[in-house]
């Protein structure tokens, strides 16, 4: 019993440890963004060199940063199987992304080298440094309006001014709800062929009520039909949810609209099928995952 108890204090002290590293990490990151006079890149290549400490193997991880098609990485940075990944979200648009990697395999614990806390962490991470681009362009706008540089808010004056009014979270947070849901699903026990996005968030125009439109090929017989319905459905509620916490709507019926055709359908080019060789609203492919 004592063995137990003393196990017991010492995983119990170690998450301790690793709280501490996080709260640790946080507390730099806020400090470095107090510092309104440093230009972005000097900022992100900060945060660079300050997420490490904050994790728990600190000598295999990297980060890299993406933001509006300008890339910031550690020097030693190697995207692996081992990742986490949080959008850089900027009035309600998706204009960048937080990556983290660890470069090797240290230990796995639940399929993943990760703590649940650290994907938390950098969700935080990623939101505060948005809310920083945020305001910074959004005071440079105001200063542009009142020394009537630019006459109107959404006129364009570079990187560091404008704000754009249309979001398109919805639809990125879609197309990538859709990718990791072709990246887990067992394509040969469920007879899948190919796996396709159609619809609005393939289109790029899904809002905060819209579902996600999947479009699965599937073998004439479809094994195990019930029980991929109901897989399928565990992800369609589970989205609901999640969209309601995010947005404020609620998708009843679910996120996920499912339809399925079979090598027959194709041939005729009947219904949705017809969409996959489409010169005009054509399906996007998205990728199964690898082992099958």
């Amino acid at each position: 019993m004592q063995v137990m108890d003393t196990f017991d204090m010492s995983k119990a002290l170690q998450k301790l440890k690793e709280r501490e590293k996080e709260l640790n990490c946080l507390y730099k990151v806020n400090e470095l963004l107090t510092h309104e006079e440093f230009p972005l890149e000097k900022i992100f290549r900060e945060i660079i060199a300050i997420i490490p400490s904050g994790w728990q193997y600190q000598t295999v991880c990297e980060a890299r940063i993406v933001f509006e098609n300008q890339t910031y990485q550690s020097e030693d940075f190697l995207e692996t199987e081992w990742k986490q990944q949080a959008d850089i979200i900027i009035d309600n648009n998706v204009s960048g992304e937080i990556t983290v990697c660890y470069t090797q395999l240290i230990r796995l614990e639940n399929n993943t080298q990760f703590l649940p806390e650290e994907q938390k962490l950098l969700n935080n991470i990623a939101s505060r440094l948005g809310t920083f681009v945020f305001n910074r362009r959004l005071f440079k706008s105001l200063e542009a309006i009142k020394s009537s540089k630019i006459s109107e808010p959404g006129e364009s004056r570079g990187n560091d001014v404008v704000l754009s009014h249309e979001s398109d979270e919805h639809w990125k947070w879609r197309i990538k709800i859709a990718e990791k849901i072709a990246s887990k699903i067992d394509a040969e026990r469920y007879g899948i062929k190919a796996f396709y996005v159609i619809g609005s968030t393939k289109n790029a125009n899904a809002g905060p009520a819209s579902d996600i439109d999947l479009l699965i090929h599937c073998m004439n017989d479809r094994p195990h039909k019930k029980e991929l319905d109901a897989w399928l459905d565990g992800w369609s509620l589970c989205l609901s949810e999640m969209n309601f916490l995010k947005t404020g709507h609620y998708v009843k019926e679910g996120m996920i609209d499912s339809h399925f055709i079979t090598d027959e359908d194709l041939e005729k080019k009947s219904s949705f099928a017809s969409m996959i060789n489409s010169a005009y609203d054509r399906a996007r492919a998205l990728e199964l995952r690898k082992d099958n």
